[in-house]
């Protein structure tokens, strides 16, 4: 693992805060050339994308610091340490979400066309993220004695399932997926919502094989909201449209 990507003077560049930069620079300027395109002010997008950002960040830490709230509790100054991972993507999902609906009902934006805009970087971002993660030693996966299984925690040797690989390739194929489908939607919006119907389904398979002691019954505490998720954003393309006359 290497959580200290290279160091700069005195100053240490931790890996996961390193690729989540690249990711947003990456999403923005997405985010503007597609935008620019479509005759969107490249302006309000990029200012868009700040925003949207932002939110992210603090919701993604707020809903990680919740799932385990007795130990930032008993170390209250932890919550301030995410250079080296502890982000929640579920949470920063709503929060980010949340933040641009707000924001492009502010500056009287499209939602639907600048969401569409948003999801193929958003996947693209999320992978370029999971890189960070398995350099970090983060996210990791249950034991495994399969021929790919690989040391990919933090500080122990034990072979496991590169959950944080597996993640880096659904988020390509989620991005490809939605880079053909972009210009095949029937409604603004569509490509948002697909995205978070491929992201959820993906995302509940994947917990089968990463280490985690969240859970909600049966399933992890992350399989339960992706099959939250999922439905809806199901409903959300097939039923919805329907109602409106698409």
């Amino acid at each position: 693992m290497y959580p200290v990507l290279f160091r700069l003077a005195n100053i240490e560049v931790y890996a996961y805060g390193f690729l989540l930069a690249i990711a947003f620079v990456i999403g923005a300027l997405g985010l503007a050339k597609g935008g620019r395109q479509i005759g969107l002010g490249e302006e309000k997008l990029v200012n868009f994308a700040i925003w949207v950002m932002v939110a992210t960040i603090v919701g993604a830490r707020l809903f990680y610091v919740f799932l385990d709230f007795p130990r930032y509790l008993a170390q209250p100054l932890a919550f301030f340490n995410i250079r080296s991972g502890g982000l929640s993507f579920h949470g920063g999902l709503i929060a980010g979400a949340a933040c641009g609906l707000w924001y492009t009902w502010r500056h009287n934006l499209p939602q639907g066309k600048v969401a569409d805009l948003t999801a193929p970087w958003l996947a693209l971002g999320y992978a370029i993220v999971r890189i960070g993660c398995f350099l970090n030693g983060c996210c990791f996966g249950r034991p495994s004695g399969l021929p790919w299984a690989l040391p990919s925690a933090y500080g122990d040797n034990t072979l496991r399932h590169p959950t944080q690989l597996y993640s880096l390739a659904a988020g390509l194929i989620i991005f490809i997926v939605l880079w053909w489908r972009r210009k095949k939607t029937h409604f603004n919006g569509q490509l948002f919502l697909e995205f978070l119907f491929l992201y959820n389904v993906y995302r509940f398979i994947l917990e089968f094989f990463r280490e985690t002691d969240l859970y909600s019954g049966f399933l992890t505490l992350g399989q339960a909201v992706s099959l939250v998720g999922a439905a809806a954003a199901f409903v959300a393309i097939y039923v919805w449209p329907l109602s409106r006359g698409k």
